[in-house]
């Protein structure tokens, strides 16, 4: 069975929509402002004209002229595509980083150490319980272990806040979820297996790999210098997933217990928009808040380019969605370009809600006005024949209700309600404007400057398997309410050689921030391993 899903263009007329209070609506703006015409940085239409997706046997696409290019001809519509597979794969089986970075590792099984060690090739029983410290696919087992439930923090009363900073909240009201967010990655069986094969699950291994190229450069060896590089192979893909506690959900509005007409919502959401929900018991461990979670956003990649293709999805509902930097799609869902006045944005960017400075006389500046829900009846959002399409052919929100909120399923309405925030599929662009792409909650307090590629691009190991870059990403400029901004643009090769040799003082690896979590098999009293070992196997791509 193949299903093609032809891109589609829909027109918006102003005079269909109601201007919004307190939202698009502005004081007698007719004519552009200068805030409207900046957003030309951050509305680049991403896809191609001809870009169309395909369904065959369950499995979306990107077909026709652009197929051989998808990820970087057809960004937006790529994105859907990878989130259509990723539901129908279910995501949420998976390993996390939990279980694929052990936190007492055994070392990696080769010719001289064959026993307690992790042996890639071993036989899996679904219906036993993995061996401790080897990385492990959570989906390999009839009965997945259970996920954390560790959130960044928790109320320790009524009410949430910042211990009065609530003027913070109310500009970015993000930064407020993200310090109390619940944040798991998903990785699927093609990116563990090349952790788990590349001994790149202990600190060992990753030290071993930085000692073995800076050792290869040293004897001339260039070409093993480059082989030692981490490359992740093509089908690896990464699901980052942000959630917040039913207790958070209620304080913060987000969810009601009760319908418009007085019925009971069980367990509490949003009835208009609901969220997607999971019970997530924990696994016993300290700080463990079992509850209903809810899912608000999600950052997730595919190493279809050398870089990674990047895309966000936030829920529909989240206060100010699209704030600061406005939401992109030019496949998924269409919009009212001339909902705010003053400007025609087009179909596919929902610029940022802006007010203008009246307390000057004359020349109002225009401002941003935060931390608003973006609600399809002021934006204009609908989603487009094609995504109809595709998620009616993968079976994607198909049932009326959400038959167990306490499970993720693939046919939950919910799915219905997140929409692409946009993707980043290079540094810069051709003209050299420096790219970003950050979603409210995950990238909470610094929105405004968050670049995906740039932030992993740091990830790397020294000689000693720690990170290589400290700050993930950071930069030394604060915002102007304290948070620390982060790094856009191309990457900088300070940050991984050293000339005058040259060296390597640290090792990519490839785009992954997980090696955060990665532990020694025997740790010394330095913090640092008590030995690596001197030429790591590297299992081709």
């Amino acid at each position: 069975m193949k299903i093609l899903l032809h891109a589609f263009s829909l027109s918006f007329l102003a005079a269909n929509f109601v201007s919004p209070l307190g939202a698009f609506a502005q004081t007698e703006q007719t004519a552009p402002n200068g805030l409207q015409k900046m957003m030309l940085f951050r509305s680049f239409v991403q896809d191609d004209s001809a870009c169309q997706v395909g369904v065959t046997d369950g499995q979306p696409s990107i077909i026709g002229a652009n197929a051989g290019s998808a990820a970087s001809a057809c960004p937006d519509a790529f994105a859907w595509v990878q989130f259509g597979e990723a539901i129908t794969q279910e995501w949420w089986n998976w390993g996390i980083d939990q279980t694929i970075w052990p936190a007492s590792p055994l070392p990696l099984c080769t010719a001289t150490v064959t026993t307690g060690c992790c042996d890639p090739n071993a036989a899996i029983d679904p219906a036993a319980t993995p061996t401790p410290g080897c990385p492990v696919y959570r989906a390999d087992y009839t009965v997945p272990s259970p996920l954390p439930a560790i959130p960044n923090g928790m109320p320790g009363g009524s009410a949430v806040n910042h211990r009065g900073m609530l003027l913070d909240d109310q500009i970015d009201p993000g930064r407020l979820l993200r310090d109390l967010e619940l944040e798991l990655v998903f990785r699927n069986k093609p990116m563990i297996d090349y952790i788990y094969r590349n001994d790149l699950y202990t600190r060992e291994g990753f030290g071993a790999r930085n000692r073995a190229q800076n050792a290869a450069l040293n004897a001339g060896d260039i070409a093993n210098a480059h082989a030692l590089e981490v490359r992740f192979p093509i089908d690896a893909v990464m699901v980052k997933a942000d959630f917040l506690h039913q207790d958070i959900m209620l304080d913060q509005e987000l969810i009601t217990a009760t319908a418009p007409d007085g019925t009971t919502i069980d367990p509490p959401n949003n009835p208009e928009f609901p969220y997607l929900t999971v019970w997530i018991e924990g696994d016993g461990s300290a700080g463990s808040v079992p509850g209903y979670y809810y899912m608000v956003a999600m950052t997730n990649a595919s190493k279809d380019l050398p870089v990674w293709h990047w895309y966000a999805m936030e829920h529909v509902a989240n206060r100010g969605r699209c704030d600061y930097i406005g939401c992109n799609d030019s496949f998924g869902y269409q919009a009212n370009g001339t909902a705010q006045p003053g400007a025609d944005f087009g179909s596919s960017f929902v610029p940022p809600m802006m007010e203008l400075n009246n307390d000057k006389t004359s020349g109002n500046d225009p401002l941003f006005l935060t931390g608003q829900v973006y609600d399809p009846a002021i934006t204009g959002e609908q989603i487009t024949p094609s995504l109809a399409e595709m998620f009616s052919a993968l079976g994607i929100a198909s049932a009326s209700v959400d038959s167990d909120p306490r499970v993720i399923t693939v046919d939950d309405p919910a799915w219905m309600n997140y929409r692409l925030k946009g993707t980043q599929s290079s540094f810069v662009t051709a003209g050299g404007v420096p790219t970003g792409m950050g979603a409210t909650v995950t990238e909470g307090g610094f929105v405004n400057t968050a670049s995906c590629l740039t932030c992993h691009a740091q990830a790397s190991v020294d000689a000693n398997g720690s990170a290589g870059m400290q700050g993930v990403g950071a930069s030394w400029r604060p915002s102007v309410l304290g948070y620390g901004e982060v790094v856009m643009g191309a990457p900088l090769m300070s940050w991984f050689y050293q000339n005058g040799g040259p060296s390597v003082s640290a090792t990519q690896i490839d785009f992954v921030w997980g090696i955060l979590n990665a532990s020694c098999v025997t740790a010394g009293t330095d913090g640092l391993c008590v030995s690596y070992p001197d030429a790591p196997t590297i299992v081709p791509r």
